[in-house]
């Protein structure tokens, strides 16, 4: 068996094509052909190859200190799941709420839903990845609306699944969730529309809010004062963990609109807004880079997001883009016309090519 076989990365078939192959499928070897594989490649990159061989397992740790644990495909693996994502998005259609993983939606439209409410209900779904097993992405194939027969569904959960779960940290992983959540969205989004509420979900992170001043029981069957301690409502509850997840309690959280009203870390009490301290940060960070230098600036960065003691040359490049990407994030949240976005890449591009003519003067000493 020849291990160097090259790989296309993507597909060039159209959607409708792509769509319309996947529902078509008879045997593991028709999932080769859609894939555009050799069979024999397919079987050694999912059964036979060693599993130390298939994923690289790692951690990254959480703002809460815990640890995230990714594991990442191996290049031949990881084009396979791409492939099959490619397929798979083709045959996703969206619904409205759906704002994680979606052409044209992000964290930004997500937000977007739920400015000016009188309350807004944040609900996080417990160890997310990790609760889409194998039996669950197999048995997602075999049901309505694809209803593949069984040995299809059986190699297509194995192109997904490592360790009898989603693995995050793989390409086929963010579809698959949108999958295997579609029903649970549909009863979400029915429920929302039965008690005047709105409703999205990105990713794990489901928000519910509404305008009006009496919370349904349905939807939280209490809290305490300051609107802590809440304790979501049964509809909600079992809507949820009939589809096969549970509440992660520890991050319910429910504001009124007197209070800082958050979705996916944006402030939307009035307009979709980035968090005060994001932007303190980004403005300590240009400030300790100008009065103590980009090293020193690139120490901090990686001791405290990489957890490592030791500089190099290529952690520069890595602080910059990081860095260049928070204040874009600030700009696409804010506009491209705001002062504070205008101030803050001012400020960048100032010190970066300030090192820039340091650098040219070193070069032209030495």
């Amino acid at each position: 068996m020849k291990k160097n076989i090259s790989l296309s990365p993507l597909l060039y078939d159209s959607c409708e094509d792509l769509s319309s192959k996947f529902l078509q499928l008879k045997s593991p070897r028709d999932v080769a052909r859609l894939l555009q594989i050799p069979y024999n490649y397919l079987i050694y990159a999912i059964y036979r190859k060693d599993e130390s061989l298939r994923y690289r397992t790692f951690n990254i740790p959480k703002k809460s200190g815990d640890y995230r644990v990714i594991s990442s495909p191996h290049k031949s693996l990881a084009i396979i799941q791409r492939k099959l994502s490619q397929i798979l998005y083709a045959v996703y259609k969206p619904r409205p709420s759906i704002h994680g993983f979606a052409a044209k939606r992000s964290i930004i439209t997500n937000a977007q839903a739920h400015t000016k409410k009188k309350f807004i209900l944040n609900i996080d779904i417990k160890d997310f990845f990790d609760s889409i097993n194998f039996g669950r992405v197999r048995g997602l194939f075999m049901a309505k609306p694809y209803e593949l027969n069984e040995k299809v569904a059986t190699i297509l959960a194995q192109i997904c699944c490592f360790n009898n779960k989603l693995p995050q940290g793989a390409p086929s992983s963010p579809i698959i969730s949108n999958l295997i959540c579609s029903k649970m969205d549909s009863e979400l989004q029915r429920f929302a529309k039965e008690y005047s509420l709105f409703y999205t979900r990105y990713a794990d992170d489901l928000t519910l809010s509404l305008t009006r001043d009496e919370l349904p029981s349905e939807l939280v069957a209490s809290y305490k004062k300051g609107f802590s301690q809440v304790v979501i409502g049964n509809e909600v509850r079992s809507i949820i963990e009939q589809n096969g997840f549970q509440i992660n309690n520890s991050k319910v959280r429910l504001a009124h609109r007197t209070q800082r009203q958050e979705v996916t870390g944006l402030i939307v009490n009035k307009n979709v807004n980035v968090n005060r301290k994001y932007i303190r940060n980004i403005f300590g960070t240009l400030h300790a880079w100008e009065k103590y230098g980009l090293e020193e600036s690139v120490k901090t960065y990686i001791s405290k997001y990489a957890k490592q003691p030791i500089l190099s040359q290529k952690d520069v490049p890595t602080f910059l883009d990081s860095l260049r990407g928070k204040i874009e994030f600030v700009g696409s949240v804010r506009g491209k016309e705001d002062p504070i976005y205008q101030k803050l890449l001012s400020i960048f591009h100032g010190l970066k090519n300030k090192e820039i003519d340091n650098a040219i003067v070193v070069d032209s000493e030495n």
